[in-house]
This record gives C-alpha cells, sequence and structure tokens, in this order.
C-alpha cells in the first residue's frame, strides 16, 4: 500500500487551502454588491459649489443645496439624466433622506429628495450598494 509522506500531504493542503482564500477574496467583493444594503450608504459631496437637491424626480424642481464636504445618507437610487463629476458620468441619481452639513447641522427630510450620483463619493458604485427605489 502506497502511503503519501506527510510533506507532499502538507503541500497540497497549503495549495488547497490557498486556492480555497483566493476564491472567497475574489468572490467577497462580487457578493457583496449583489446584494445592496437596505440601510442605505453615506456618501460625501464633492461638488465645488455645492450639489442641488431635486423633489419628485432627478428633473424636479431644485428645492435646496447640500454644500461640499457634507455627508448625505443615501438609501436608494433612480435612473435620471446623465450627469458627469469627478468621479465620470452616471445616470444614477441618489435618494437622499438626510445629511449632515460640514458644520455639523443635521438636515433629515420627511421623504427624499434627489441629487446626482456623479457628485456623491460612496467609494463605489452606488446602483450596486443601495437598492433602486
Amino acid at each position: 500500500m502506497h502511503r503519501p509522506r506527510p510533506t507532499a500531504l502538507l503541500a497540497a493542503l497549503t495549495a488547497l487551502t490557498a486556492c480555497a482564500a483566493a476564491t472567497a477574496l475574489a468572490a467577497g467583493p462580487a457578493a457583496a454588491s449583489e446584494q445592496p444594503d437596505p440601510h442605505g450608504v453615506t456618501g460625501t459631496v464633492d461638488a465645488p459649489a455645492g450639489l442641488n437637491l431635486r423633489s419628485g424626480s432627478p428633473t424636479g424642481t431644485v428645492v435646496g443645496t447640500m454644500p461640499r464636504g457634507t455627508r448625505a445618507h443615501v438609501d436608494c437610487w433612480v435612473p435620471g439624466p446623465s450627469v458627469t463629476g469627478p468621479f465620470g458620468a452616471t445616470t444614477v441619481w441618489d435618494a437622499v433622506d438626510s445629511y449632515t452639513t460640514p458644520t455639523g447641522d443635521i438636515i433629515d427630510f420627511n421623504g427624499r429628495v434627489l441629487a446626482s450620483d456623479a457628485w456623491i463619493d460612496t467609494g463605489g458604485d452606488t446602483s450596486r450598494m443601495v437598492p433602486r427605489c
């Protein structure tokens, strides 16, 4: 009867473990992007002159402006007109339910307003991070 040598068995186990770890790491972000966070994400406004907030739809009336550096809470997104910002062009419009200004003021909406995702840094593809509204 042929028995594998312990060093050969250890090498095989090490290779199998490394392969499984690499597969898990590669699958991690994809799995996370397939499961949007129902609680939303927070992003930072990067529009030098501030970012317009719109009511009802991406082409709705401007109801306010978030200053640069504001931390916006995005709970879902809708498609809208393409806008180009520092992160490229996008048709994703973020539904913002509240935000915190750079001076610490908290603005909470009774509902949602919309702002172009092109000017909000959420650290990734917002349309994969939160559900569509």
